[in-house]
């Protein structure tokens, strides 16, 4: 992914947050200062073809470059990012994944497996994108037809 494009303007009703461009080709979306960006660990910022990754005691694998250029970007622009992992099932897993944070220059960020109202976006290697109210993933309506529902998001 890379770093994002994002600008730093009020946003719908005078809301204090940042425009991100999540894609390419994509317009932006308003992330208000009170929500977060999730970001998976395993598969989508640590890398898993390191040896013995999937026995114990199930080694963090090397950083996944693009998407922690991605997250800095987010961070400097003052967007909450938290590491969603099913690592965080077990406590002391916690400061393990933070210090692998700080090792790769995303500073501590807070790690979790629960989701709140304020997550407005996720980073997942095994997530699949479903239309809103309809129950049809993303995937599957591209693949049949080019007039595929739209998510609702703030935009420009």
């Amino acid at each position: 992914m890379g770093p994002l494009k994002i600008s730093n303007e009020p946003g719908p009703n005078g809301r204090q947050g940042v425009w991100v461009k999540f894609d390419v080709g994509a317009e932006s979306t308003f992330v208000p200062c009170e929500d977060w960006v999730g970001v998976d660990l395993d598969g989508t910022l640590s890398r898993t073809d390191n040896p013995g990754h999937f026995e114990p005691p199930y080694p963090l694998g090397e950083p996944v470059l693009s998407m922690v250029e991605m997250v800095k970007s987010l961070l400097a622009a003052g967007v909450t990012v938290k590491i969603f992992s099913a690592r965080a099932c077990e406590p002391e897993n916690i400061p393990l994944i933070q210090a692998w944070a700080e090792r790769h220059g995303l500073g501590r960020l807070e790690v979790t497996n629960m989701k709140d109202f304020g997550l407005i976006r996720f980073y997942d290697d095994r997530a699949i994108q479903i239309h809103p109210n309809l129950g049809l993933s993303i995937a599957a309506s591209l693949n049949a037809s080019s007039q595929a529902p739209t998510q609702q998001f703030y935009t420009r």
